[in-house]
């Protein structure tokens, strides 16, 4: 019990801080799985079983969109929240995963034309005095 107890308060703790997406959901699916060892689902394919199953996939959705970088994804967040039915936590990553490529693709080309401009600005041709 205090082994499940453990790995709860970690996965209720667990923030994305300075990691990629991809670490940071990795090591979120890694509590999550060492939590499956402790707690067993009833195997049987009967209607409480679905709700269980399905009450758990939501809390790790949760669990996920709460851990994510607020400055980076409270937009994306905000937009998963509106939808009618919360999403599979693989379908939210993938969504948070594109946003942040999306961002990193647009910081880049924002740094490329500073560059840029820079290069303009240092290296302007003189007019020739005729």
């Amino acid at each position: 019990m205090s082994k499940v107890h453990q790995l709860k308060a970690q996965i209720a703790s667990c923030k994305q801080e300075k990691q990629e997406v991809i670490e940071f959901f990795n090591r979120l699916v890694g509590l999550w799985n060492e939590l499956g060892n402790y707690v067993k689902i009833p195997n049987c394919k009967c209607k409480a079983t679905e709700k269980i199953v399905k009450f758990i996939e939501e809390d790790k959705a949760h669990q996920f969109l709460m851990g994510l970088d607020d400055d980076s994804f409270s937009t994306i967040r905000s937009k998963i929240l509106a939808l009618e039915s919360v999403p599979s936590s693989e379908k939210i990553f993938n969504m948070v995963q594109q946003e942040e490529n999306h961002k990193q693709i647009m910081i880049g080309r924002d740094r490329r034309q500073e560059i840029m401009g820079g290069f303009a600005v240092t290296h302007q041709v003189k007019p020739s005095n005729s």
